[in-house]
């Protein structure tokens, strides 16, 4: 039997060029999706579903109102999984102030497509520039004076498997550098934040501040992965990313212990660094800031983020 082979379909219509009222009638990337609700209508016992779908512009609600017949809504539900690539019919509406497309089962349709190019869904830097951002981090690292953090730093980064999911790591799912590459972009964004600081307060110890800005947001390559879609893993999901980051620089810390002395008071501020990077509790962090050092890698963490999460709501508005 001959191989069947499946038209590609290129996209033309890119969630940052969705505007309100406009029917949709394209591909994108599936995020996430809910299990179906139930709502009334007329008295009507009708069921609806939420999804999130994605291309390489950003990410945009999807919502599913199905009709009397709750069974087809649930065939509709289970025809496509989560990484799957979906074509939609629908229309652009708001909710809450954002775009969200709505599907009215009979008038729209949400089904599993085949045929497409993963260059349409993939939001990623340029390779160079990667390469460029990850030249810097490793002069910064040269540049840690401490002989034990520079040791630290050096072990985890020799490693190759874990530099390159360092590199290619994304930031965020839906908000900050929410693309392939933007974990590396925003440290080394938080990294010149520190250095700042840093030249202003002579009391801060600079190669203990530099070292948690490398590390803080290490755990972000366990917690999400990459595909057609940047997507939570289950154990991300579970753990979050500051307690996952603080696993990865100990086991790295007890290897190098086994070898040499590594002193328990640096390695319990580095700890605290990475866990209380959020600030507060609330905000995901295990634990609230209570060294100079730690409230400074929180605030450049959030300066960056919350800017960078600015900038990408407004440009996509546009």
């Amino acid at each position: 039997m001959p191989e069947t082979i499946v038209a590609v379909r290129k996209k033309t219509q890119f969630i940052t060029d969705l505007k309100n009222g406009s029917s949709v009638d394209d591909l994108f990337a599936v995020c996430d999706k809910q299990p179906p609700r139930q709502y009334t209508s007329s008295g009507k016992t009708i069921l609806h579903f939420d999804v999130t779908v994605s291309d390489r512009t950003g990410y945009v609600a999807v919502k599913f109102w199905g009709r009397e017949d709750t069974d087809a809504t649930k065939r509709v539900f289970d025809s496509f999984s989560k990484g799957d690539v979906v074509e939609i019919k629908g229309r652009v509406g708001e909710y809450k102030g954002r775009p969200q497309i709505s599907i009215t089962q009979n008038e729209g349709t949400i089904q599993r497509w085949d045929g497409f190019d993963p260059i349409d869904f993939v939001h990623a830097l340029e390779n160079n520039e990667i390469e460029r951002l990850y030249s810097r981090l490793k002069n910064e690292i040269t540049d840690v004076k401490d002989q034990q953090l520079q040791r630290l730093l050096k072990d985890m980064f020799d490693d190759q498997t874990f530099a390159q999911e360092y590199k290619m790591c994304p930031s965020a799912m839906t908000n900050h550098h929410n693309y392939v590459g933007g974990n590396l972009q925003h440290t080394i964004h938080v990294i010149e934040l520190c250095k700042l600081m840093c030249a202003h307060y002579s009391e801060i110890r600079k190669d203990l501040l530099i070292c948690g800005a490398v590390l803080h947001d290490v755990g972000k390559i366990k917690e999400y992965e990459s595909g057609l879609a940047i997507s939570q893993t289950r154990i991300g999901g579970y753990i979050g990313h500051p307690v996952l980051g603080d696993r990865l620089v100990r086991k790295t810390i007890e290897k190098i212990s086994a070898k040499t002395n590594f002193p328990k008071d640096l390695e319990d501020e580095l700890s605290h660094m990475i866990l209380s990077h959020h600030g507060r509790i609330d905000w995901g962090s295990p634990v609230e800031p209570k060294t100079v050092e730690a409230w400074v890698l929180h605030y450049a963490d959030l300066l960056d983020s919350h800017v960078k999460n600015f900038m990408q709501k407004n440009i996509s508005a546009e």
